[in-house]
């Protein structure tokens, strides 16, 4: 597809597809917010004679420059959104039924692509959020299509806030800083959340696609904990253990292999005799807490929430006892789950860098070292966007390098 900021004809934003098109819904809805300067705000109000709090849309004026901004960042994720649909998504996933879309889409590219890929600031987020929500509460509002709720997701904000910074947070963790983590967490469950994120790349929804029994996935059967548990004691020198992360667990529906190291297997085999509470539920990770959620799988951000309160306990540890963790990498508040899984990519493009004896920045997209990178995070390497994720990794060796000669010399 193509955008065009039309400035002689339409006097707006158009967009067009790859036969020249034009997209009718996103093309009226710049129409409107450009000739009749308004956008659609869903907010909060008080009934005056119920006196309870309800919900509405609502037109508000803008000016030109907002009009602008909501009309290039709705191009920007329609952009993204095609080269998703070709390269990784659903079958039936194409532009034409973007309207239609879960909100989870929205908030993925906000993010995931914007924020921790692309490393957004705290103003191009908020103007893409701002740019979503108006564009899809112009369709409920005039379409009658479900309300989307398109926000910034709490662990993501000390992250868009400091990318604002000049000097912006180191998002790669040693390998101690990462076992510091470990060892610092309060229970089974905990340690083996964070650790499928450092050792495994795994990100915090996909805790929920580890299956005792074998299940069905992908057009086969496939091998579940119990089974590598058995293979764990009928080879007691073997050192790693495929596992298939399913399609439906996997964020974009990308299905890959997870190699578990035994050290980790066994960890999960322990955790399931001592602490696990007695469930019929077949996933590995459930709840232990004492409400309804007991025994029923992990939610999907279980592992943000475990991660944040691990480094806010040790950053207290640090700063109560500083000669005693002096050499070690400092945690920024800032730092979220996903750094865990962002510092596992970043472990295996070095290593490929170091075994193909290449230096990162000679790695392109093309290369047998960022392919099998793509390939253990669950990435396409056929995608507009394959060149950033590179630069993103050759930046994190870097700043790894930096980070190993700090706590090394000082």
């Amino acid at each position: 597809m193509q955008r065009i900021n039309d400035k002689t004809h339409n006097k707006h934003w158009i967009y067009l597809d790859d036969n020249d098109v034009p997209l009718l819904l996103p093309c009226l809805y710049n129409r409107y917010t450009t000739l009749n300067g308004q956008s659609v705000v869903h907010e909060k109000g008080k009934n005056s004679e119920t006196q309870q709090y309800d919900f509405k849309f609502k037109e508000i004026d803008i000016g030109e420059d907002a009009q602008y901004v909501r009309g290039e960042k709705l191009g920007v994720f329609l952009e993204w959104l095609e080269d998703y649909a070709k390269n990784s998504g659903p079958p039936l996933l194409t532009l034409d039924n973007h309207t239609a879309l879960p909100v989870e889409y929205m908030n993925t590219f906000i993010n995931d692509h914007l924020i921790h890929t692309m490393g957004a600031s705290e103003v191009v987020a908020n103007r893409a959020v701002m740019s979503l929500s108006s564009y899809y509460n112009w369709l409920s509002y005039f379409f009658d299509t479900p309300y989307k709720k398109i926000f910034i997701y709490s662990e993501n904000r000390e992250i868009v806030r400091s990318n604002n910074k000049s000097k912006l947070i180191i998002k790669y963790l040693l390998p101690a800083a990462r076992e510091l983590i470990y060892r610092n967490c309060s229970t089974l469950l905990s340690e083996i959340t964070l650790r499928n994120g450092g050792q495994l790349g795994c990100r915090t929804c996909e805790n929920q696609g580890f299956y005792l029994e074998d299940f069905k996935a992908d057009g086969s059967t496939q091998k579940g904990l119990f089974s590598l548990f058995k293979d764990m004691a009928d080879n007691p020198d073997k050192y790693e253990f495929e596992y298939h992360l399913a399609s439906f667990h996997a964020k974009y529906g990308t299905a890959r292999k997870l190699y578990i190291e035994r050290s980790h297997l066994e960890l999960m085999k322990r955790y399931y005799y001592l602490e696990r509470p007695k469930t019929e539920c077949n996933q590995l990770l459930v709840s232990n807490s004492r409400n309804d959620s007991r025994g029923k799988v992990v939610s999907k951000r279980f592992g943000s929430d475990v991660f944040a309160d691990v480094v806010k306990k040790i950053r207290q540890l640090m700063q109560e006892n500083p000669e005693a963790y002096s050499g070690y990498q400092e945690l920024d508040k800032a730092l979220s789950y996903h750094h865990l899984r962002h510092s596992f990519g970043t472990d295996i493009f070095y290593e490929g860098c170091q075994k193909a004896k290449k230096s990162s920045e000679s790695i392109t997209t093309e290369s047998a070292v960022y392919i099998e990178t793509a390939r253990r995070l669950g990435h396409k390497v056929d995608s507009n966007y394959s060149n950033q994720t590179t630069k993103v990794y050759i930046h994190a060796c870097g700043q790894r390098e930096q980070l190993l000669k700090k706590v090394v010399h000082g």
